[in-house]
């Protein structure tokens, strides 16, 4: 070691070229480095979506749903299953345990789905598998205008991904709510029930007349020439003028216009989109991962504008969804919170050490930082809020060992030992205790990469950071502080000026150590007040995120009619608008809008489901401070003017998302007394403060015509029920027959592609229903349907929800600001102890059931990092007694940690709690330098007490100086109101100082006691 430092120095050019490579290497990496708001997650769940046309939601739960369940529980790693079962449609969630290959999984997945598919009605659509449920899109575009039709919007914004595709770092880019055109063909069936035809018939005559078969080609000696039809039905004119009919007496014609009204309209959309009250279509973009996306957005913003030179100016262009500016915000102010922290701990450096000596361990931090970039760069760990929190809550720490090693050689030379050799020695002397003081701090974070799930992977970066950093800075202070050292330190003046501080805490210390029961009383009680507090201050997983952005899911009484889904959101749109913080909004109606945050749950289509997401700024109301506030009187206005569905304001969430706070799961199976016990809890919640916006996910049972078909009846007349149904099915829903290629230079909404053409009868109410007749494959003679069938009305389930196979109704309830949903859920338990149950199971799946997996493994993974602590104390010292007694601060910091968050009203969050264990590594280390100096002096004669105090004189300014340098790195994540990070920075902040406090106390005086009963034994 001596001469590898004495080489360094000796050679400092080389090393100052060093450092200056290190500069620019680390400057660079963090240019091209991937920047992005939030890590990178996998994800471990499926949906399978299969459509199953025209059947109600109980056959689809029994021919589709329950057979898609079957299969996924055999998938590797199955962990749960949930399903939805509606009229037409299955959709089945499959999560796998974490841990699992989810490749391996997937492609098992989609194997056996792919086995299952014959198994299904022929009716049912192909099973659809989505394992990309957490790609979030890079950006969203909005496209609208009133006075452009939906084919118009699409125009642009087809030209619009044309211009931006070839971006290099742009995966793909979507084009949403587009509405497509068709070709109407609306049979009059009272003229339809004249002719001998069905509707099968006419069906079949129109798409006789569109096909475009290749004919091949002519060739000769000469050529070769291809053969193909020419276009004859180019128009809705040209469709109506089909012949459907010939009278073998006089060969007159019946025309497609003579039963038929034939004309363009917009196809049934499922999916529609609208843009501040306007009709809009939507750009969804996608980048590639491992690309710093700044950069792709400057080139994407380029283009953008000069697309706009382009377009009307009555054609608006709106981001929903920019994420290189919402990047580049949330960088930029983290950055200036790392400056700041920087800034912080220097000016604390420059007044507690000399010039020279604050001008060495300076140089540390931006080393220090720059290294970390360059190993994040090849460790390929991205530049995001967390990773730049690791780096803040780290910077404090950077300087603890530059400042000991300083020290070390101040002390030397002012004892008049040659420079070199000052350098050299006092290295030497400290290298090994400065390397256990930064291994027992990473031993503390190093249990923290092992802890599991989505929760464990969006906070990796915070060990992975602070332990890199801490790396680097022993290196800096190892290898560059004494090269430093030897160009710029002198002898000091006398330093050996009482502080009255230092005097207050020595006299403290000698009357704690006059009563050693009474102090560890004292220090017992203060344990057992935090252990209260901490049981008053309320547990919280995640916070919300700290984003201008809220989402709104709208939900319809009735299913089935998404128009009457459009008119709610208008209706609620209409309401947040009245609002003068919301400065913009966007809506899907019948799906959800594409992914625009990491932890945004995937919706499922439905024609009674929109979702719309709205930019909010506090600042122009003045009336809110929070985002959570806001929601919260937003959803009082909307629950008091909306009756006819729901509509819930959502926050996006932070870490592992976990929807409502209170979530309970209603199984059994007969929905009847489901929706009892549902209604029950409801009640309960609304009885209990704190609850707001409490719901449930039962759909009453609606009506539906019932077609009693007399089968007897229908064989009499030359029919089967296949033909009827088939019949009814063209008559209701449709039949497309074909598509008509428009020829250029015609209808500008429909020029240049194919149109398809669908024939549907003018069926409006019960009795057209009845009155449609039937025309007889055998006979060709026709039979009104009233004559075969019974129509009547019949209540029907119109969804069907499964947790784990078994039919389940879920509860929801959100919690408001100053209440716990762990004290809520308790009460819901109490209430329901009594409650007759029957064979229905109640079962609690929210915040709390998170709150204790997750907190028990940072539990489990705190008590690895005391076992990793204390190995290396005892490395360190040799015997068992002594690094127990250092160990005696972990419980200090805690009480800190504790007083701290009650006090700036903090809860006892996930960051919080991983704050704590956290401190860990930290704390050990003045109580390390304490017991260290009290060794050494009473090796040299001192007895116990007199030994106690004298280090606790000596150590203070270290101490003082380390402990305030890292909280002062601290102080801007606490000001930054970051819902995320300053529990976390509160929790550390206070731990550190409380435990800094009682460590010049209470670590002696445990010392002392230990000791003398050690000596006693011994004797």
């Amino acid at each position: 070691m001596a001469r590898i430092i004495e080489t360094v120095i000796k050679h400092r050019k080389v090393t100052m070229f060093a450092i200056f490579l290190v500069f620019i290497f680390g400057a660079y990496s963090y240019y091209i480095m991937p920047k992005q708001e939030t890590p990178d997650i996998s994800v471990t769940v499926a949906m399978i979506t299969t459509v199953y046309p025209g059947a109600p939601a109980e056959d689809v739960e029994r021919l589709v749903t329950r057979k898609i369940e079957d299969k996924v529980v055999e998938v590797t790693g199955f962990k749960t299953v949930n399903s939805t079962s509606q009229d037409n449609l299955s959709v089945v969630i499959l999560e796998l345990e974490t841990g699992t290959d989810v490749d391996k999984a997937w492609n098992e997945l989609r194997q056996k789905m792919d086995e299952l598919q014959n198994e299904l009605p022929d009716e049912c659509g192909e099973i659809n598998v989505n394992t990309d449920l957490y790609q979030t899109a890079g950006i969203i575009i909005s496209l609208s205008g009133e006075n452009h039709s939906y084919y118009e919007l699409a125009e642009y914004a087809e030209r619009l991904k044309n211009r931006l595709i070839d971006i290099d770092g742009i995966t793909r880019i979507d084009i949403l709510g587009e509405q497509e055109n068709e070709v109407c063909v609306e049979i009059d069936t009272e003229k339809l029930n004249a002719l001998p035809l069905s509707l099968e018939d006419v069906a079949n005559i129109i798409q006789a007349q569109l096909p475009e078969i290749p004919m091949g080609t002519l060739e000769d000696n000469r050529s070769r020439i291809n053969v193909k039809p020419r276009v004859s039905f180019s128009s809705a004119n040209d469709i109506e003028n089909i012949v459907i009919l010939t009278s073998s007496e006089d060969r007159s014609v019946v025309r497609l216009k003579d039963i038929a009204d034939v004309y363009y309209k917009l196809q049934d959309s499922s999916y529609k989109v609208k843009t501040n009250g306007e009709n809009a279509v939507l750009l969804a973009g996608y980048f590639k991962n491992d690309r710093n996306i700044l950069i792709i957005g400057r080139e994407i913003q380029k283009r953008i504008e000069a697309f706009k030179e382009e377009i009307p100016d009555d054609l608006h262009l709106t981001k929903v969804l920019y994420q290189p500016d919402d990047v580049r915000a949330s960088v930029n102010e983290f950055i200036k919170n790392l400056i700041e922290g920087i800034v912080f701990v220097l000016a604390v450096v420059f007044a507690g050490m000399g010039f020279r000596n604050a001008v060495l361990v300076s140089t540390s931090i931006p080393l220090s930082v720059l290294i970390t970039f360059i190993a994040m760069k090849v460790l390929n760990i991205h530049i995001h809020q967390i990773s730049i929190a690791a780096l803040i809550i780290a910077l404090g720490m950077f300087v603890d060992n530059a400042i000991v090693v300083s020290d070390a050689i101040q002390v030397r030379i002012d004892n008049g030992e040659e420079k070199l050799k000052a350098c050299v020695e006092g290295v030497k002397e400290v290298a090994i205790p400065v390397l256990m003081s930064t291994l027992t701090t990473v031993g503390a974070f190093l249990p923290l990469l092992m802890l599991a799930g989505m929760a464990g992977e969006f906070i990796r970066s915070v060990p992975q950071i602070v332990i890199i950093s801490l790396s680097a800075s022993y290196v800096s202070a190892v290898f560059i502080s004494p090269v430093m050292a030897y160009i710029f330190f002198k002898p000091s003046k006398d330093r050996k000026k009482k502080h009255i501080w230092r005097t207050f805490f020595a006299n403290l210390l000698k009357g704690a150590l006059k009563r050693k029961k009474l102090t560890l009383f004292l220090a017992l009680m203060l344990t057992v007040l935090a252990i209260w507090v901490a049981g008053i201050i309320g547990l919280q997983f995640f916070p919300k995120a700290d984003t201008n952005i809220l989402l709104i899911d709208i939900h319809r009484d009735t299913a089935g009619d998404i128009n009457k889904t459009e008119q709610l959101s208008d209706l609620v749109a209409g309401i947040i608008t009245r609002e003068p913080e919301v400065t913009g909004y966007t809506v899907a109606i019948g799906d959800g809008l594409p992914k625009l945050y990491y932890s945004m749950p995937p919706s499922m289509r439905s024609a009674d489901y929109a979702q719309m997401v709205f930019t909010v700024d506090l600042g122009k109301g003045g009336r809110f401070k929070t985002n959570d506030e806001f929601a919260s009187y937003l959803q009082n206005v909307l629950d008091s003017e909306i009756t006819d569905g729901t509509a819930t304001v959502k926050l996006f969430e932070q870490g592992e998302p976990i929807g409502a706070p209170v979530r309970i799961r209603v199984l059994g199976q007969d929905y009847e007394n489901m929706a009892g016990v549902s209604n029950e809890i409801k009640n309960i919640l609304k009885s209990i403060d704190g609850t707001f916006n409490i719901r449930d996910d039962y759909s009453a049972k609606v009506y539906n015509y019932s077609i009693d078909i007399n089968s007897d009846e229908v064989l009499r007349n030359g029919l089967t029920n296949y033909e009827i149904q088939k019949e009814l099915n063209i008559a209701i829903m449709g039949r497309e027959a074909g598509n008509m290629r428009p020829k250029s230079g015609q209808n500008q909404y429909t020029a240049g592609k194919q149109i398809p053409v669908k024939v549907i009868s003018d069926i409006k109410n019960i009795e057209d229903l009845k009155n449609f007749a039937i025309k007889s494959p055998v006979t060709g003679n026709k039979i009104f349907l009233k004559q075969v069938a019974e129509i009547g009305l019949e209540a029907k389930v119109s969804k069907i929800e499964k947790y784990n196979r078994v039919p389940a109704i879920t509860v929801y309830s959100d919690v408001e600001k100053g209440y716990s949903s762990v004290e809520i859920q308790k009460q819901i338990e109490k209430e329901l102890e009594n409650a007759a149950l029957g064979d229905i199971k109640v079962v609690f799946d929210g915040e709390r059931e998170s709150i204790i997996k997750y907190f028990g493994n940072i539990g489990a993974l705190g008590m690895m990092a005391v076992f990793v602590i204390y190995l290396l104390l005892l490395i360190e010292f040799g015997n068992f007694s002594q690094p127990f007694i250092i160990m005696f601060t972990i419980p200090l910091s805690a009480v800190g940690s504790v007083i701290g968050l009650y006090l700036f009203r903090q809860p006892l969050s996930f960051t919080s709690f991983l704050g704590i264990v956290s401190l860990f590594g930290i704390v050990v280390n003045n109580a390390i330098v304490l017991v260290d100096c009290i060794n050494v002096l009473r090796a040299s004669g001192r007895n116990i007490e007199d030994a106690c105090v004298d280090a606790v004189m000596r150590r203070f300014r270290p101490i003082m100086l380390t402990t305030i340098t890292t909280l002062v790195g601290l102080v801007p994540l606490i000001l930054s109101g970051s819902n995320l990070f300053t529990p976390m920075s509160v929790s550390l902040a206070s731990g550190l100082a409380v435990s800094t406090l009682l460590t010049l106390n209470i670590i002696p005086v445990v010392y002392a006691a230990v000791e003398r009963r050690s000596r006693g034994k011994t004797s």
